[in-house]
């Protein structure tokens, strides 16, 4: 009888049992959604930017006529036009807060009423731009006469149309501008927030189909392997104890990996091992067992309670009543072109072919489900011919180093 155990170091055997435990709870390689999006701050940061922009464009173009009188009109200097577009700024950060909370409504007319309070808003803040450089003529150029004049020539501003043109042209594109790249800004952000949830959606309805898929297995093997400890009672009761003892490991080990649907290449080997502890004990020296995983795949990440089924698979159809040959049944772990590969071989039978899906039992069908919803297509499982005679079930898998990956739509 040839038996290898899995050697694991017991600070790694440690160590993986406790992140089992706690990824369930907190995963640090998952980034946390963005907290929503700010409507003022992006006013403040983005409209601001705009409007920044504009009033350096705008000063630098009128620098040549700031502080003089220009066809019987006074023009403002640098420093007030600054100010004033700073006034203006402050009350187009408060129409842009009313035009996001107004949105864009879906029905027809509804829009055509956001379309008219927005052109509303923007008129309010020409004219207020209007009243602003009337206001900081007087207070920061001193021009106290030439700001009651314009003052005074409000009402004439109101209700004619030709001394809209200046302000329209200097003020309304700014605003416009100012509104669009608010509102962009704002969807973008919020698409991106919303394609962040739906990918934790997906994750999260991955996992709980593996769970469920996991938790399949259990009652199936249990009752196995309680038949056949029961056979054993009669005949040889000390292996019984020592089968159900084994058992008891094993279905710890099932209960601990449970708290996540991921666990690490060494916690799966180590209830592996627990499995065919079980199993040896149960044929005795009509099976042997090996286990040879390579030190770079211990921390690599699986979906929980993977290979149990593939073992299990090879034991029992390779498996012979009374005196056959003895079975041989051995794992292997590698990293093989940046891809985890796992094959589990037993000795005989040997398939003619590679098994269709269609053919698959219980614990393969179930394997490739489970790898579908942890990686989308990006897995692959293939039951054949060994080279060497025997079954041969290879596992490809993506080389993943943390638990919290989304698989691939």
């Amino acid at each position: 009888m040839l038996f290898v155990p899995l050697r694991l170091p017991p600070a790694t055997r440690r160590d993986a049992k406790s992140v089992g435990f706690t990824l369930h709870e907190a995963d640090p390689g998952e980034p946390p959604l963005p907290a929503e999006p700010g409507v003022w701050g992006v006013i403040w940061t983005v409209g601001g930017l705009v409007w920044l922009v504009v009033t350096c464009s705008t000063l630098f173009w009128m620098l040549p006529w700031a502080g003089i009188m220009m066809d019987g009109q006074y023009v403002a200097t640098t420093a007030a036009h600054a100010v004033q577009h700073a006034l203006v700024f402050l009350l187009a950060a408060v129409a842009y807060r009313a035009a996001i909370a107004l949105g864009w409504p879906q029905a027809p007319l509804a829009r055509v009423r956001v379309v008219l309070i927005n052109t509303l808003l923007a008129l309010i803040v020409v004219i207020w731009a209007v009243v602003a450089v009337a206001l900081v003529s007087g207070y920061v150029d001193g021009r106290f006469r030439e700001m009651r004049d314009m003052l005074n020539s409000m009402p004439d501003f109101l209700w004619h149309i030709d001394p809209w043109a200046e302000p329209l042209r200097f003020f309304l594109p700014p605003y416009g501008f100012g509104l669009c790249a608010i509102a962009l800004v704002m969807v973008s952000r919020r698409q991106h927030r919303e394609a962040l949830r739906a990918a934790e959606l997906a994750r999260a309805y991955a996992a709980a189909r593996m769970t469920m898929l996991s938790a399949q297995l259990q009652p199936h093997f249990l009752f196995n392997s309680l038949h056949a400890a029961m056979g054993l009672i009669d005949g040889s009761p000390q292996q019984a104890s020592l089968m159900l003892a084994r058992l008891g490991d094993f279905l710890r080990h099932a209960l601990e990996t449970s708290h996540s649907p991921w666990v690490d290449v060494a916690t799966e080997l180590a209830g592996v091992e627990s499995y065919l502890a079980v199993q040896q004990t149960r044929f005795s020296d009509r099976l042997n067992i090996a286990i040879d995983a390579s030190p770079q795949t211990l921390d690599l990440y699986v979906p929980s309670l993977l290979l149990q089924p593939l073992a299990e698979n090879a034991i029992e159809h390779g498996r012979t009543e009374g005196g056959g040959p003895t079975l041989q049944v051995r794992v292997v772990v590698a990293i093989i072109g940046e891809r985890l590969c796992i094959a589990i071989h037993n000795s005989h039978p040997r398939l003619s072919a590679d098994l269709s899906p269609a053919d698959y039992g219980r614990g393969l069908a179930n394997v490739s489900l489970r790898l579908r919803a942890a990686y989308g297509g990006d897995a692959q499982l293939v039951v054949g011919p060994d080279g060497e005679g025997g079954t041969t079930a290879t596992l490809d898998l993506p080389a993943r180093r943390s638990a919290g990956s989304v698989p691939p739509s």
